[in-house]
């Protein structure tokens, strides 16, 4: 009986631990987006038209060439594929890198810890993201007829590499934001950064378009494994046996063991940032 009480104490303590812990990531998650967007639509509807104005680059630059699609007939799709998850992967890197100095004066109270800052931060850049690719898909099917199947050609492996890419991200994400709290050029090097994942990370080329010198670099790039990964599963005459699903699955986990264990530092040493 007395092990039974116990084990129910604990168990109501962690249900509220993990109730109180969502509650702080919903407040957390609406405070980012108002600071972030502002109270007025016009911060999302830049969200929407900064992937646009890459998007209209590229096919712009395709078609002045006279250069197909790199997988599939869609530049629109092939474009996309990868824009998205750059911008996302990308987001989790610049903004994470200030998201623990960004609410260190929150942080004071014991319910706000890095998990909750790094998680409701992350999930905004996604659903974002998410958002950005419906609107997409509705616009291209309704105004150029491009059909809602183009987007997914197997559910089960696209869901797969959307995993990979949310872990990636968060690991990133988590990580970044420990670096940022305790370097403080930190932020400075994620502009570069970023740019070297634009370019990397196969935007306007697939892994088979690549000479073996360049190939060999890209391959180091998690990013590049998840969006080749993600144009095998969208477009159905694409297949691809050049990606390593295991490779950002395991630098995700690396970054976010990382990441944990640099608070877990502060943590226990008792120092943090000041306000």
């Amino acid at each position: 009986m007395v092990l039974t009480d116990r084990f129910r104490d604990d168990l109501r303590q962690t249900q509220d631990a993990a109730l109180s812990s969502l509650r702080t990531i919903h407040a957390l998650f609406l405070r980012d987006s108002r600071t972030r967007y502002g109270r007025r639509s016009a911060g999302y509807v830049w969200a929407l038209i900064s992937p646009m104005i890459l998007l209209v680059v590229m096919m712009a630059v395709f078609t002045a060439i006279a250069r197909p699609a790199g997988a599939g007939e869609s530049l629109v799709v092939f474009f996309l594929s990868a824009i998205l998850p750059i911008y996302l992967f990308r987001g989790s890197i610049t903004r994470g890198g200030n998201a623990i100095r960004g609410n260190r004066v929150l942080m004071q109270y014991p319910q706000v810890n890095a998990f909750e800052v790094i998680t409701s931060r992350l999930l905004l850049e996604a659903l974002t993201y998410f958002i950005v690719l419906i609107l997409f898909a509705l616009i291209m099917y309704a105004f150029f007829g491009l059909p809602l199947l183009a987007w997914i050609d197997r559910p089960l492996p696209m869901l797969q590499a959307g995993g990979a890419l949310f872990l990636l991200c968060y690991g990133a994400c988590f990580l970044s934001s420990q670096i940022g709290r305790a370097f403080d050029p930190w932020n400075e090097l994620t502009g570069p950064m970023g740019r070297i994942i634009l370019l990397t990370s196969g935007l306007w080329f697939t892994m088979g378009s690549l000479p073996p010198e360049f190939l060999n670099f890209v391959q180091y790039n998690p990013l590049a494994h998840v969006i080749e990964w993600i144009r095998d599963a969208s477009i159905s005459d694409f297949q691809s046996d050049l990606y390593n699903p295991w490779y950002p699955l395991t630098l995700g986990v690396i970054f976010l063991f990382l990441g944990l264990f640099i608070d877990w530092l502060y943590r226990i040493s008792g120092y943090d940032l000041q306000p």
